[in-house]
């Protein structure tokens, strides 16, 4: 039987989101709850969500990983076709 088990940030999550919302500005406290009316949602799951879009659009954006591994086995292609003309070569001038 799975039981989904909660991080420690989810855990803490209501009493963080009630200690920002604490510190909010009364102007912001009344754009929060205006926000949250227009979306007929709690004030703390918009603050939330908000916070999280925030901390998304500051994050870099992750790289494309399967463009970098399809640029890389085109290289490592060429690379080992150049060494395997170069052994070639190399048996050729040899004699071999």
């Amino acid at each position: 039987m799975s039981e989904y088990r909660r991080s420690p940030l989810e855990e803490h999550a209501p009493d963080l989101t009630r200690e920002v919302m604490g510190r909010l500005s009364p102007e912001a406290m009344r754009a929060l709850r205006a926000v949250a009316e227009m979306r007929n949602r709690p004030a703390e799951e918009v603050l939330r969500e908000e916070l999280r879009g925030y901390i998304a659009d500051k994050l870099p954006p992750m790289p494309d990983i399967e463009l970098i591994i399809h640029s890389m086995a085109e290289r490592f292609y060429a690379l080992g076709y150049a060494c395997g003309t170069a052994k070639r070569f190399l048996r050729k001038l040899r004699g071999g």
